[in-house]
């Protein structure tokens, strides 16, 4: 069966139609500058993305800290103000952790030797300040469970179990 063109639509008053009515081109338009209104500050202002970085970075820490301290049966300290965190182990005794070391002076390293520590980008603020210690059983020494805010997001940490979630 041969393929045969078909004519532009004709309206009543025997004009050709093509393209978009001005009624569909205001409304393209209409939408394009609120998509602009709305989504544009997410693109030029890097605060959010920072906060959650920084705030995704603790979680990691606060986990690997736990994961440690299981692992090697020391404690890990975990030391989180508003310049940054540091995770320390007691002093090395006779190839194991020495219990009389209060100081937590030795740095947690990773597998490939950096010291586990980091500090908030610019403008990215931590509440409150909190200084705990991750046992072998990988709970923790706070009192309760803590919240960590870092800026407008969370971390709970569970006094109990140790467990880091973000609410």
């Amino acid at each position: 069966m041969p393929r045969r063109n078909l004519p532009a639509v004709r309206p009543r008053a025997g004009r050709l139609v093509r393209g978009f009515t001005l009624v569909e081109l205001v409304l393209v338009i209409t939408l394009v500058g609120i998509l602009a209104v709305v989504a544009a500050p997410r693109f030029f202002n890097n605060s959010t993305f920072d906060e959650r970085g920084y705030r995704d970075e603790i979680g990691a820490a606060l986990r690997y800290a736990q994961k440690v301290a299981v692992a090697t049966g020391c404690p890990v300290r975990v030391t989180l103000n508003a310049s940054g965190y540091a995770l320390g182990q007691q002093t090395a005794l006779a190839g194991h952790c020495d219990p009389g070391d209060a100081s937590y002076a030795t740095p947690v390293r990773l597998a490939d030797g950096e010291v586990m520590a980091g500090s908030p980008p610019a403008g990215v603020t931590v509440t409150p300040s909190l200084d705990f210690v991750f046992g072998a059983t990988g709970g923790t020494t706070l009192g309760g469970d803590q919240t960590v805010n870092v800026g407008s997001r969370a971390l709970l940490v569970n006094a109990t179990s140790g467990l880091v979630t973000t609410p």
